[in-house]
């Protein structure tokens, strides 16, 4: 059986179960998400997250207090996790918690029997599953009127989604730590390189603050500003710009998947050079090799 902690937002929690699922399935066992973090009281600093992988036709198994109990002691160790982090090979049972920010390449070597914890953030941990997790992550609810009309304007057209994060990369001093939110300067450079590779482009917007948008990105090109979909209707907003032709993503696991997920062959996907303001993390194993940055 592999367990795996989730926490943090939606884009995070595709990371947390894409990492698991990929191992589950080539051991050919069972998966269970640990929800205990996210059913927790929020803590200082840290944005309240909820479950948001209920949104994907998945058949999601939580685990319980006594699947759990057997990794506990592990946990608690430090000795035992680093010893098992290297050398997971050694065990047939084993606590996996990710430390730093880079592959590990220990990563399949781990047994059927393990624990997760950490965020994943590289496709090398499911890259040898990316149809699986393609199929996996298909929105299972059907779009409102409104959204319904976006998506086929998206389709029809010479799409870019243009995703900006700010929020608690500015309020929360826990993410403002470390991420800054991508500037506009940088918007304005990616929607350039791709309108000097492709022509009639259709710019949609995507923000938590879309007044900050209309106010400081300035675009030649016809503009759509995208601010219907909020809380539990947030990863609608994930859906439409996949459906995109090409993605502009904000240094945001969110706008990272919806990327990921465009099926677009000659899709162009533009992030930013920097995706950490905290200098001892690293991002050298998060963008696929295809993707520019800038």
């Amino acid at each position: 059986m592999i367990i795996v902690k989730l926490m943090g937002g939606l884009g995070n929690q595709m990371f947390q179960y894409a990492a698991g699922r990929c191992l589950s399935h080539l051991h050919k066992t069972n998966l269970q998400m640990d929800l205990s973090f996210l059913n927790k009281n929020s803590m200082e600093g840290i944005t309240k997250r909820k479950f948001g992988l209920d949104c994907f036709e998945l058949n999601l198994k939580e685990a319980n207090e006594s699947d759990i109990a057997g990794y506990k002691k592990k946990m608690g160790n430090k000795y035992i996790r680093t010893f098992q982090r290297k050398l997971p090979i050694l065990f047939d049972s084993v606590y996996f918690a990710e430390s730093g920010s880079t592959f590990h390449k220990e990563f399949y070597n781990l047994p059927a029997k393990v624990y997760l914890e950490g965020y994943w953030q590289c496709e090398k941990y499911f890259l040898p599953v990316e149809e699986v997790i393609q199929k996996d992550f298909c929105f299972k609810k059907a779009l409102d009127a409104k959204n319904e009309n976006l998506m086929s304007k998206i389709k029809n057209s010479v799409s870019v989604s243009l995703h900006v994060r700010r929020g608690d990369y500015i309020s929360a001093s826990h993410t403002s730590n470390i991420y800054a939110p991508c500037s506009a300067e940088y918007y304005n450079s990616a929607v350039e390189i791709i309108a000097s590779k492709v022509s009639n482009i259709e710019l949609f917007i995507f923000s938590d603050e879309i007044h900050w948008c209309k106010e400081n990105l300035k675009f030649s090109w016809q503009v759509n500003y995208i601010d219907n979909n909020s809380n539990k209707n947030n990863y609608i907003d994930m859906q439409l710009m996949s459906a995109c032709k090409h993605n502009v993503i904000a240094n945001s696991s969110f706008s990272w998947w919806a990327a990921w997920l465009n099926n677009n062959p000659n899709k162009i996907i533009i992030a930013p050079a920097k995706w950490y303001s905290a200098s001892h993390l690293s991002d050298s194993d998060l963008i696929p090799d295809k993707w520019l940055r800038i």
